[in-house]
């Protein structure tokens, strides 16, 4: 799976909102349980299919000493923000009321495929690195490089 592209929805008076059908197309039948929780690093939510969320959460259990005070508290914060959720019958999802007032999202979000995750913001503009900085950056990281 590899989620790319941005689509724009509303959400409903129960804070429904519906999975981007470009997005359940990607995934294959047996994957229908997801996860979603708070980013780390910026005001939005990120929503893992389930097999993409254990893959990240065995990377951060191999990684972490669960015996060291610090380290287990990471992991204890990082799986308690994170609630796990299924489509309903017509392709939709709930976005709790905690998770809404994090990422400040009211009515609308965008929907970001993010190569194995999709990240939900508020419906906004200017999220992203100016076209002229964009291109600057991507030459620093790329530039010089075939392969």
């Amino acid at each position: 799976m590899m989620f790319t592209g941005s689509i724009e929805a509303k959400l409903d008076e129960k804070g429904r909102v519906f999975f981007p059908s470009s997005f359940r197309k990607l995934l294959p039948e047996s994957e229908r349980e997801f996860v979603l929780k708070r980013d780390i690093y910026q005001p939005c939510l990120v929503v893992f299919p389930m097999s993409a969320w254990q893959s990240e959460v065995e990377v951060l259990r191999t990684k972490l000493n669960r015996w060291n005070p610090q380290e287990a508290m990471i992991f204890r914060q990082y799986l308690s923000d994170a609630e796990q959720f299924q489509l309903d019958s017509n392709g939709r999802f709930i976005l709790p009321k905690r998770l809404l007032a994090f990422a400040g999202i009211d009515h609308a979000v965008t929907f970001v495929g993010m190569d194995d995750r999709i990240e939900i913001w508020a419906k906004r503009e200017n999220d992203f690195i100016a076209p002229e900085d964009y291109a600057k950056a991507v030459e620093a990281l790329l530039g010089g490089k075939t392969e």
